[in-house]
């Protein structure tokens, strides 16, 4: 038990114990009064503030201890994904280097450098800028407890990165889906997505009631979301999720020949929602099966497979259909609605990269026609000679 001590100023200052670093070493705060009763009701409203789980700083907290607090009484996230989803970014990338830092040591180049190095290995410029945000409003309740003067996170940039350009599906290969959709257990999935243009998790959410036969029309209203692979249902992030598409005569024709009276349209073997990993299984065996009926090959034992198709993806197809919106003549409106994009400049930025792609190949059209005309006097004077 710490001593009681009457100091130079007059005042009574007493050490207590109000917790453990990550060492194990005891932190020890002083606490003070101008009498023995205040001192002992200061110390009393300490350790009530320990027992309801108000933080008790000290000047040598470390990056660690900082996140615990900033997990247990600051973050407040909007669902579970989400706070699963930001706290992988700070177990995986920022306390492996930072964890262990005295916050009052921390500079600006301590992240910049995480950053850089994620950069280089190709993480997206929007996962860079969540796990930066991490990283300041963690920093910013040492700010706030005046441990240090500010923020070293704040000055951090982020590398822009260009995502990879999404592109639609070529012909044959809507073609491929199309004529080859049976006999997988995404090939429904493949199709929905192809000629409706759900999400992936809308469609994994999709129960036969939803869908109504009559209208030819699709009803949207949940999704499948996974956290630590276990999958569930949510309502969509905006209203504009919640949708009503028109079932085009081609996929009428898919969900008619597999309909069923109740339940989900795309299960698991079990009949369940799919986790995250047979939602990876099941797309890697439809790719495969396309594989081999474009003329590819299984590869077994020391015989290598034969891949004679590119990587499709679930979002591929939903882009595919946005273009086929657009080459349909539908409306900029119409088709956000159809997409169920909150923010119609989505769906403008859509549209106009499909237009400018368009005039590039009517261009380019152009310039080979012309140079078959100019080839032509040529052809027939050699024939003349």
């Amino acid at each position: 038990m710490a001593k009681l001590k009457k100091r130079e100023d007059g005042r009574y200052q007493k050490s207590i114990i109000v917790g453990k670093k990550p060492n194990g070493k005891y932190i020890k705060k002083s606490v003070y009064g101008k009498t023995q009763k205040e001192l002992e009701a200061n110390i009393n409203a300490l350790t009530n503030e320990i027992n309801s789980g108000v933080a008790v700083w000290h000047n040598d907290i470390s990056f660690l201890e900082l996140s615990g607090i900033w997990s247990d009484q600051y973050f407040q996230p909007e669902s579970e994904k989400w706070k699963y989803t930001q706290q992988t970014y700070l177990k995986n990338h920022l306390l492996p280097v930072l964890g262990a830092m005295h916050a009052k040591d921390l500079k600006q180049i301590h992240l910049q450098t995480i950053i850089n190095k994620l950069a280089s290995e190709g993480y997206a410029t929007s996962t860079m800028k969540k796990i930066k945000q991490i990283a300041e409003q963690i920093m910013k309740i040492a700010v706030d407890s005046d441990l240090i003067v500010k923020n070293p996170f704040s000055g951090v940039k982020v590398p822009s990165i260009a995502p990879e350009e999404r592109r639609a599906l070529t012909e044959s290969e809507i073609d491929l889906i199309t004529e080859n959709w049976r006999g997988t257990r995404m090939g429904v999935a493949a199709m929905i997505m192809l000629y409706a243009g759900l999400r992936i998790g809308e469609v994994l959410a999709l129960e036969w009631n939803d869908i109504d036969f009559e209208k030819r029309t699709i009803s949207i209203s949940k999704a499948r979301i996974v956290v630590k692979n276990r999958p569930s249902l949510k309502a969509p992030k905006t209203k504009a999720g919640v949708r009503i598409i028109p079932i085009p005569e081609v996929l009428y024709e898919v969900l008619c020949s597999v309909r069923k009276k109740r339940g989900l349209v795309c299960p698991d073997v079990n009949g369940n929602l799919m986790s995250g990993v047979s939602q990876t299984n099941a797309w890697k065996s439809f790719l495969n099966h396309l594989n081999e009926c474009a003329g590819g090959r299984k590869g077994s034992g020391p015989r290598k497979p034969v891949i004679v198709i590119d990587k499709i993806t679930p979002h591929m197809l939903r882009h595919t259909y946005a273009t086929i919106l657009f080459d349909a003549g539908v409306d900029v409106k119409s088709a956000q609605k159809f997409l169920g994009h909150s923010d119609i400049e989505v769906t403008l930025e859509i549209y106009t990269h499909l237009s400018k792609f368009k005039e590039e190949k009517a261009i380019q059209a152009l310039d080979e026609h012309l140079k078959e005309r100019k080839k032509e006097p040529e052809i027939r004077l050699l024939r003349a000679l």
